[in-house]
């Protein structure tokens, strides 16, 4: 989605400020425009969070950016020029493919990535490694909107994911990174206790979204799944029932509307 045609949101800061790594956020939305990435990661949920009142689970210490490199918007090569003239360095793996770039001795971290299902032709490589490809990338850079914050008196636009395309993202995380499910649950909890409506996100799912809200749903819906256990009780009942209205078959009835029919 070009920026354009994105709702535009404006979040007030949280108490006590936005505090590291969003000042590295903003320098970098100063130096590339919002055209050209998408904010993901642990940001991305904490500012679903701030804007929905919901209390954040844990602290994130880099910044996670997708490339809009299917509009043609932005380059791997570009991109990495800006970030060199802000100081980073990109990090090369040992094995894996090329995401990172640090600075102030590897202290400041971005995370520099590509959606999932792009065109041979417009996939990066570096040194003959391919730049990492987010599961689920081209879904949620089709639900995005521009987020107005203001940091340390400055301005700030940013490109993030909207509620659904969020959801979506950690869900292809939690599928396909076995490694740190408990984390993906708990960024999924905080999102889930921010859906405003689950019916009108529901219409919106197309491809593979559903199944990926629904491995997060499945295992979410026992009431005492330590990933709840953050959440006050009625933030948590509230949001859980959202992620079920979710994930729930249009064609189907929930089970209160059955028991009212009978």
């Amino acid at each position: 989605m070009t920026s354009g045609e994105r709702p535009e949101w404006t979040v007030q800061a949280p108490v006590g400020g936005w505090g590291p790594p969003w000042p590295q956020a903003a320098e970098i939305a100063q130096m590339i425009p919002s055209e050209q990435w998408t904010l993901i990661g642990g940001l991305m949920v904490q500012l679903h969070a701030v804007r929905a009142g919901v209390p954040p689970t844990r602290a994130t210490v880099d910044v996670d950016m997708i490339l809009h490199i299917e509009t043609g918007a932005a380059t791997f090569g570009g991109v990495r020029a800006r970030l060199e003239q802000l100081g980073y360095e990109l990090q090369m793996p040992v094995r894996g493919r090329v995401h990172r770039f640090v600075r102030s001795g590897g202290v400041e971290q971005v995370d520099v990535m590509v959606a999932d299902h792009l065109a041979p032709r417009y996939r990066p490589r570096v040194s003959g490694r391919e730049v990492f490809a987010v599961p689920a990338g081209t879904s949620a850079l089709r639900k995005t909107v521009d987020c107005l914050i203001e940091i340390d008196g400055v301005s700030t636009k940013l490109s993030v994911p909207d509620i659904l395309g969020a959801l979506v993202l950690k869900g292809a995380a939690y599928l396909e990174d076995p490694r740190d499910r408990g984390r993906h649950l708990d960024d999924a909890v905080v999102l889930a206790c921010a859906i405003e409506n689950p019916m009108a996100d529901r219409a919106r799912m197309r491809g593979s979204d559903r199944g990926r809200v629904r491995a997060l749903a499945e295992v979410l819906a026992d009431p005492d799944h330590r990933s709840w256990l953050s959440m006050p009780e009625q933030r948590r009942r509230r949001g859980r029932d959202a992620l079920q209205l979710l994930v729930q078959d249009p064609k189907s009835r929930s089970p209160q509307q059955q028991q009212n029919t009978r």
